[in-house]
């Protein structure tokens, strides 16, 4: 009986063994592009960022990848996770782009006096996957307000695609990040000059409105 019992813990520990390691990504810290934002930013910041908590759709809101199959389909990489839940990831990731472009920074990292001019950052994502093999969308609806300052409140959707080489985790991760940096910078272009148009912030963004809202 003895016998059988630890061949059947051999068993089992064997079996746990096996299972696949798992994996932990972050959508911080994508490279910025050389000149593909057409930012200028002060070497004294005017203003800081206040970048709000960000909504994300249910489907994509898993602690794991979900990758997108080419037929449609959702399939969660249970051994391939993010690091923070994916709102947390987007808001960062959209933090860490916009105070690198525009040098300016968060409130949340550093608390912002009274009366202090602050850009005030809304994000509500629609879309956010990666199609196995094909590209990685980011689709949101987004809002730049100025407090404290002169400056024109927008209200902007865009969708950021850019292509998958790989099949694997790590390609799709890379194209979600490169997206989402691809949206910050959208965002940066309406902070930069509140009295134009917002820009796309590649030729990988393409802006589906824009209108000037009421404070």
């Amino acid at each position: 009986m003895k016998a059988c019992l630890a061949v059947l813990g051999l068993a089992l520990l064997a079996g746990c063994g096996s299972s696949p390691p798992v994996h932990y990504y972050t959508l911080t810290g994508a490279e910025l592009p050389d000149n593909g934002s057409q930012i200028q930013a002060q070497a004294t910041p005017a203003f800081m960022l206040e970048v709000m908590p960000v909504t994300v759709p249910p489907p994509a809101d898993q602690p794991q990848l979900m990758m997108r199959e080419k037929g449609g389909g959702l399939t969660p990489l249970y051994s391939e996770r993010w690091s923070a839940p994916l709102a947390d990831e987007v808001r960062g990731a959209l933090a860490d782009t916009l105070t690198r472009a525009l040098r300016a920074p968060d409130v949340q990292a550093l608390r912002a006096p009274q009366g202090a001019p602050v850009w005030r950052v809304t994000v509500d994502v629609q879309r956010l996957d990666s199609t196995t093999g094909v590209e990685a969308i980011v689709d949101a609806t987004w809002r730049v307000r100025p407090v404290n300052l002169k400056g024109q409140a927008w209200q902007c959707r865009s969708i950021s695609r850019v292509p998958v080489q790989g099949t694997d985790a790590e390609a799709a991760v890379r194209g979600l990040r490169d997206a989402t940096r691809d949206l910050a910078l959208t965002i940066a272009s309406a902070i930069q000059d509140g009295t134009g148009h917002p820009r796309p912030g590649s030729a990988q963004v393409q802006l589906l409105g824009c209108n000037q809202v009421s404070e």
